[in-house]
């Protein structure tokens, strides 16, 4: 019994401080990125940023399935984990040095360079993190035969994020140096680093894990469901990514910002907390409709926000992201769990973060960006959104999921 606690705390102390580390980095780079690449005239150069976006999430390529082989096969996940904190830490503070006054003299291609290769080298250790923390999650949970608690364990990330966006709302407020986003963060990941430390089992296998490819050939349900991921994390990339660019344009002041980034989470948490009895009512297949629903209601309220607009209605759009967000991730969890093998659970996180998350945020990073220069950032809250209701159709018609009847292995 005590070590099961035990094992609980250490997942949950790992959701916290990765998502305190990204939740300095992710709301706020953006903005960093708008004021850091500059033309000689003053205007951001938008396109530098889309490139930025576009090759960033491809760097999950070279992580994401090798991270899920070795975690699943030789149950490195944790070692992994511990590693790629560290290394995030280094490049996390190259990211900031490019926007210090080092910098300063530089041309904006020298800049931009600078920047470049520091997110990159960012993101190919930073991407794997959460998805093969989410394996090891789903592993422990199903061997305990708890699987429908993920919620409960992932909230601690929830309430960690929140935390990091209203600090760093504050900060910003009252000594605006845009570089403290990515300092703050090398500074989590450095704490995440010491916590996963903690978990680590330097005992040798006797032998490797026998990885089931035949069951992932044979899957074509999942893969009607990495098409559909590609396209719901297309829509989500080109909107989430370029939010506090939007919301630089429609908020008054950092404090705004962080506020809304950190708590928008509000109906997440109890979402999350419930998870249990969410899935056993609605299946992840209901989850996911809903959170498509939220998401597209959110997204169009958005566009039709301006800097006049009353704080509090953009604060109560706002608060629809953690609904969606959180049914929407929940269902995906369960569905994935279902899908995948006891021997292969961090290979299937990892590739569904593939689809979801790397090759999508590529094609969304760079169609964001186009669709602001061409039409301004209010028009690609509005196209996202729509993107996101008639996702609903696909997802209805290809996939449909799993419902509250459904074991895993139907």
């Amino acid at each position: 019994m005590d070590n099961l606690i035990s094992q609980r705390k250490y997942l949950k102390s790992l959701y916290f401080f990765v998502f305190l580390a990204t939740g300095f980095v992710t709301p706020f780079a953006t903005v960093f990125y708008k004021h850091t690449l500059v033309n000689p005239d003053g205007t951001t150069a938008d396109h530098l940023i889309g490139w930025i976006y576009f090759f960033m999430p491809l760097m999950g390529i070279l992580a994401n399935v090798p991270t899920g082989i070795l975690a699943d096969k030789l149950e490195l996940g944790r070692h992994l984990i511990t590693f790629f904190c560290f290394a995030v830490a280094v490049f996390t503070t190259l990211v900031g040095l490019s926007g210090s006054d080092l910098t300063a003299s530089l041309s904006l291609e020298a800049r931009f360079l600078w920047v470049f290769a520091a997110v990159m080298g960012y993101y190919i250790f930073s991407m794997p993190m959460v998805p093969t923390v989410d394996g090891e999650t789903m592993t422990f949970l199903n061997k305990i035969g708890q699987r429908d608690s993920y919620g409960a364990v992932r909230v601690w990330g929830t309430l960690g994020w929140s935390i990091a966006c209203i600090i760093m709302g504050l900060v910003l407020n009252h000594y605006y140096h845009l570089p403290l986003i990515f300092y703050s963060s090398s500074v989590a990941f450095l704490l995440l680093g010491v916590v996963s430390l903690r978990g680590l089992n330097f005992k040798r296998r006797a032998s490797a894990v026998t990885i089931p490819w035949a069951h992932l050939k044979k899957d074509r349900l999942f893969v009607w469901f990495l098409v559909f991921s590609f396209l719901n994390g297309i829509m989500f990339a080109a909107s989430f990514l370029y939010t506090s660019y939007f919301f630089d344009d429609v908020l008054e002041t950092p404090f705004e910002m962080g506020l809304v980034f950190g708590t928008w989470t509000i109906f997440e948490i109890p979402i999350m907390f419930f998870s249990k009895p969410l899935i056993k009512k609605l299946g992840n297949r209901w989850l996911i409709v809903a959170g498509l629903l939220l998401n597209g209601i959110r997204l169009v309220l958005f566009s039709l926000f301006t800097l006049e607009t009353p704080f509090f209605l953009k604060w109560a759009a706002a608060t629809l992201q953690g609904a969606a967000f959180g049914m929407l991730h929940l269902g995906t969890i369960d569905f994935i769990d279902h899908q995948s093998h006891d021997n292969m659970k961090a290979t299937y996180m990892n590739i569904g973060s593939l689809a979801r998350i790397t090759l999508a945020s590529a094609v969304g990073g760079k169609m964001g960006a186009w669709i602001i220069a061409s039409y301004g950032a209010d028009s690609l809250m509005l196209v996202t959104g729509l993107g996101s209701l008639i996702l609903i159709l696909f997802f209805g018609v290809f996939v449909r999921g799993h419902g509250p009847t459904d074991r895993p292995g139907n």
